[in-house]
């Protein structure tokens, strides 16, 4: 292991953890966490070919370009590992924390180096353990999110950066976020408001997923609102993601594409389907 989460510990770690066969690093007594979305998709193989999840991947590993990290990155309700593997891939130092088995061994077999399955607030980390924090479309599954931001904070030192991705604006809320388990879908304004309430101070924020405001609302809340949106499958979670090649699907992947130019060129954006933020600890 080359991660400081296993170069500093302190001699109680083996009594917290124990590695397993299958290469992560378990907490022990770890009950497995039954994620609600168990409708059989598999996630890991949508995820290799999803524009959204190559957009998100691509967004975060700029923006963290751009407001680097000091030591590593924990990032906190992993999932499969692809953000982890693409932020590994560029060359940071990445623990992955996920408390769902498959999904962490999943993360594991994808590559990840170091993957941990463990709720965090069950597992004994230590007050400002985690050098930088990253949080991916977690925090609106979090029953209380102001408590949970401030317990995170706690576990980080002065100084250190919190990256967190949430969907945006109630207006879109559908079905979809009931299937996945949300609590809330955010603003800029009150995602910030939190942060800074948790003992954070903003250093950049941006909405993104421009082209998708339009198809939510029309293909997802307005259904959903009336009652005519059926249940998610894993064969419409597929065309969700991986529509077919064509000349709306040429269209979207452009605009994408200039979305992601105008971060790359240090810019945010007034509105989007999801938020991104830039924190650091004080």
């Amino acid at each position: 292991m080359t991660t400081d989460f296993f170069k500093t510990q302190s001699g109680n770690f083996s009594d917290l953890f124990e590695l397993a066969e299958d290469g992560v690093w378990y907490a022990k007594g770890h009950e497995d966490f039954a994620f609600l979305e168990d409708d059989g998709t598999d996630w890991s193989n949508i995820e290799e070919k999803s524009f959204w999840y190559r957009h998100r991947a691509r967004l975060f590993t700029e923006v963290i370009k751009q407001y680097q990290p000091t030591g590593s990155i924990y990032e906190i309700g992993a999932g499969n590992g692809a953000v982890s593997m693409a932020l590994q891939n560029e060359g940071y130092d990445i623990v992955a924390i996920e408390p769902t088995v498959q999904w962490a061994v999943t993360a594991k077999h994808r590559g990840v180096k170091n993957v941990i399955c463990s709720k965090i607030e069950n597992a004994g980390f230590e007050d400002g353990q985690f050098s930088n924090v990253g949080i991916f479309d977690v925090l609106e599954h979090i029953p209380n999110d102001a408590e949970f931001l401030a317990y995170i904070r706690k576990l980080m030192p002065v100084g250190g950066r919190m990256y967190c991705a949430v969907p945006a604006h109630n207006i879109l809320w559908s079905n979809e976020d009931d299937y996945a388990g949300h609590y809330r879908r955010y603003s800029l304004k009150d995602l910030s408001r939190k942060l800074e309430n948790a003992g954070f101070v903003l250093e950049y924020k941006t909405y993104f997923f421009r082209p998708l405001i339009i198809p939510i609302f029309l293909l997802r809340s307005i259904p959903s609102l009336w009652g005519l949106r059926g249940q998610r499958t894993s064969a419409s979670s597929e065309r969700d993601h991986c529509p077919s090649e064509g000349i709306i699907s040429k269209l979207l992947n452009k605009l994408l594409d200039d979305e992601f130019l105008g971060v790359v060129n240090g810019g945010g954006y007034k509105f989007g389907a999801s938020c991104l933020v830039v924190a650091r600890a004080c």
